[in-house]
């Protein structure tokens, strides 16, 4: 098995992946964000930044299908000027190199590599405080003669709509205007209005270093029939001062660097975007002063180190477990947070919040931030009509999408409610008042309510189901409902647990006949599918417009969907038969090593009453994949029934750094999970694809905190109810929570999935397994024994 250890490897404490060879299978990417400005970057230094949305304020350019040759990116040329010889600093474009690393971290990336006698180290962050990114460059001579060097930092713009820009290139190009600015010593890019839109921007760029000759012209740096890899500025005449008004830009220095034998030279280079000249002024004068940069790095690794290492922490007997637990995972679901499902190497980059997966999203940060989630919370909720129907998102830019939903995002929104109440005990947030998006407002508990009773009274079919509209979670059933009739059994399942959420909290705050509601609701639903949707072995997930059942023994295709099962059992719907026979087909028929596959069979031929998953290649994306997400419902699910070891495997199966995957044919990034794994049937079968931006570092992320260690907010505190496989014996988890600390040690000395003989707390046995709440701002030590 080739691991992906021949790649590189994570540092002793965890916190990077150190990559020694560029030459990965696919390139491994980081995100540096800040919220607002994101700069994704490559091992090799390819890739692209962007402000608020990728799909209209896309700063940098980045080509569709880049991930398979990684460029363009931002990039360091530097030339021996008494020769011929030049090379790129790091490894892309011109990819010479006599060593080389690559520190993915926090926050930062760090390239560094030598050649030809000339190290150089490349440190790049976003700071907190500017939409900018920074690049702080080293370069030391270790030879033995003194060297003088040409230098080129260079990006490629492309400044506004990247829709536009792959649609009619030859038009928004003529949108163009670059200038020189002399009195900032900077370059400044923006746009003439493209569809009577202005450009509310000027991206620029500059350095700290003196300034020989500056190049926009795109065709003049890059020359005649050439590329990334042997500019025409670098390799023949240096750059020629040109500026831009209706051609393609980019942004480059030429700058003269003499190093005697020993000696370091420190610089830094700035790109970033503002809205006027004074906003430029005032990050290129803080950025562009070396060691105010460095203090800014130090000010933004800090932040993150805070974020993500200050809160929930993990110690079980597997390493890999607490690594990504404690880290990679959150570092992910931040980067969900802040950018939904947006751009990534293989999204194509339209940058709306989608509702689902902000709720998703904002649901796995209560423990980490409960403040943000709060804020995600309300803005959900004013994303909502009156009649309880969420829209379909919003972008930071472009505003509300007011279009028409898929049929499931009225389950979430009950979902985050009670999960940030449970958190921070805020119960006062039930009363807040939050907008309609058609007018009027109500307190956020009403917002909740009217979700449920969209699902309850107005989405409903003939039979009471769902209806599956233009899609449910599974998007790409785009055509199953479209005719209006269409049902989603999963959503029925996925109601069924949002009326338990509000049963609970109702009853929390004594609303009574609200609970009562939920409860006969319930009941009702859960009678519904019993009768449509058990198929004999397993239930069904949904019917088309046609009355055809999708994921049936009756199929050819499609037989047996993985996510109806798991969310029955979250939805406590089947009996003590139904259970063992769906955990059959899930264990035996499901199965494979990299985690359970969405479906099976897979969809070979293309069926116009389903949707566009029949059109996916089988094992791709939702036709037949091993979805990431799937498998993380399941890992819930597992546990909640006590399935201890089945829930651990499953985990072990997706983690991406797990030993049961083939580097060569997984390809992806060792620390982060992708969307999906290429599922049986597929030539390309265990290749991971689609990687960060996903919800299933969300749901991991909660099942291996709340259900498997067992640590779990409730209304009156803390509940101790781990459910562990049986190698964890002794486990510790440090948690935050209402303003104290618990030190938490499990004592599981039989390898017992399951049973709490005793709870002690700072000596002091409990009666039960529920820590109250202290709010004393003092660490507390909580020593848990299991039978």
């Amino acid at each position: 098995m080739r691991d992906y250890r021949r790649y590189g490897d994570f540092s002793s404490d965890g916190t990077e992946f150190i990559i020694r060879d560029p030459n990965t299978p696919r390139p491994w990417i980081n995100y540096l964000s800040n919220g607002r400005y994101c700069l994704i970057l490559s091992q090799g230094g390819g890739g692209f930044s962007y402000y608020l949305d990728p799909g209209v304020h896309r700063l940098t350019r980045w080509n569709p299908a880049a991930y398979l040759t990684d460029k363009p990116g931002r990039f360091l040329y530097i030339k021996d000027a008494a020769g011929k010889k030049y090379w790129s600093a790091g490894f892309q474009p011109v990819k010479k190199f006599d060593s080389y690393e690559c520190r993915h971290g926090l926050g930062y990336s760090k390239i560094s590599s030598s050649y030809s006698g000339i190290r150089t180290e490349m440190t790049f962050f976003v700071p907190s405080d500017n939409d900018a990114e920074v690049w702080l460059v080293k370069m030391t001579n270790s030879g033995t003669k003194t060297r003088k060097l040409k230098v080129f930092p260079f990006a490629e713009w492309l400044i506004g709509d990247w829709g536009a820009e792959l649609h009619c290139r030859n038009l928004t190009v003529l949108m163009n205007e670059g200038r020189f600015d002399k009195q900032l010593k900077a370059i400044l890019v923006t746009k003439f209005p493209w569809g009577n839109v202005p450009c509310p921007y000027f991206g620029f760029m500059g350095t700290s270093l003196p300034i020989d000759k500056f190049e926009i012209d795109y065709e003049n740096f890059i020359g005649r029939y050439r590329d990334y890899e042997n500019p025409a500025a670098v390799e023949k005449g240096g750059c020629t001062g040109t500026e831009v008004r209706g051609g393609n830009m980019v942004g480059a220095f030429e700058s003269t660097v003499t190093l005697r034998p020993g000696e370091a030279r420190e610089f830094s280079v700035v790109l970033g975007i503002a809205a006027n000249r004074q906003g430029i002024k005032k990050a290129l004068g803080s950025l562009r002063d070396v060691d105010n940069a460095k203090k800014e790095f130090e000010k933004t690794r800090d932040h993150w180190n805070r974020a993500i290492l200050d809160n929930i922490a993990v110690k079980t007997p597997d390493p890999d477990f607490d690594r990504s637990v404690n880290i990679w995972i959150k570092y992910q679901v931040y980067m969900n947070n802040h950018w939904g499902r947006s751009a990534t190497y293989q999204h194509e980059g339209w940058g709306e919040f989608g509702y689902r997966n902000t709720a998703q999203d904002a649901w796995a940060m209560t423990s980490m931030n409960a403040p943000y989630a709060k804020q995600r919370m309300i803005k959900l909720a004013e994303h909502q009509r009156k009649n309880g129907q969420p829209l379909p998102g919003w972008s930071l830019v472009k505003g509300t999408n007011a279009g028409r939903p898929p049929s499931d995002f009225p389950i979430w929104l009950p979902m985050l409610l009670i999960k940030y109440v449970k958190e921070t005990g805020d119960m006062a947030i039930l009363k807040k008042e939050a907008k309609f998006f058609d007018g009027g407002s109500a307190t956020l508990y009403e917002h909740a309510k009217r979700a449920t009773k969209f699902l309850m009274d107005i989405g409903k079919s003939g039979r009471g189901l769902p209806l599956m509209g233009t899609q449910d979670w599974n998007d790409a059933f785009d055509r199953t409902g479209i005719g209006g009739k269409g049902e989603s059994v999963w959503l029925g399942m996925g109601l069924c647990v949002a009326l338990n959420n509000m049963k609970e909290l109702a009853l929390q705050i004594k609303d009574n006949r609200t609970a009562s509601e939920c409860e006969k609701r319930y009941g009702r639903m859960k009678s519904i599918i019993n009768k449509y949707a058990w198929d004999g072995s397993w239930y069904c997930y949904a019917f088309n417009d046609n009355g055809e059942p999708i994921g049936s023994r009756k199929n050819k295709e499609d037989r047996c969907q993985l996510n109806a099962q798991t969310w029955a059992i979250l939805a406590g719907l089947p009996d003590k038969r139904q259970l063992a026979r769906i955990l059959k087909a899930v264990d035996r028929y499901l199965a494979t090593p990299y985690g359970p596959v969405l479906f099976k069979p897979a969809y070979t031929e293309y069926n116009g009453r389903i949707g566009r998953i029949t059109a996916f290649a089988p094992g791709t994306k939702e036709n037949a994949a091993i979805f990431c997400h799937g498998g993380a419902f399941k890992m819930v699910a597992d546990l909640k029934i006590g399935r201890a070891k089945e829930a651990y495997d499953t985990f072990k199966q997706v983690l991406p750094c797990s030993d049961n995957k083939d580097i060569e044919i997984y390809r992806s990034e060792p620390y982060i999970y992708p969307e999906y794994v290429i599922g049986p049937g597929n030539p390309r079968y265990g290749e991971g694809a689609f990687t960060w931006l996903t919800g299933s570092a969300d749901w991991f992320f909660v099942a291996a905190t709340e259900w498997m260690l067992g640590i779990r907010p409730e209304f009156d505190g803390l509940i101790i109810d781990p459910c562990l496989p049986p190698s964890f014996r002794k486990c510790a988890v440090t948690r935050h929570f209402r303003g104290a600390v618990y030190k938490i040690a499990i004592d599981n000395p039989k390898g017992r999935a399951r049973g709490v003989r005793s709870v002690i707390v700072d000596g002091h046995k409990l009666r039960g397994n529920l820590i109250p709440p202290f709010r004393d701002k003092k660490v507390h030590n909580v020593k848990v024994n299991m039978n």
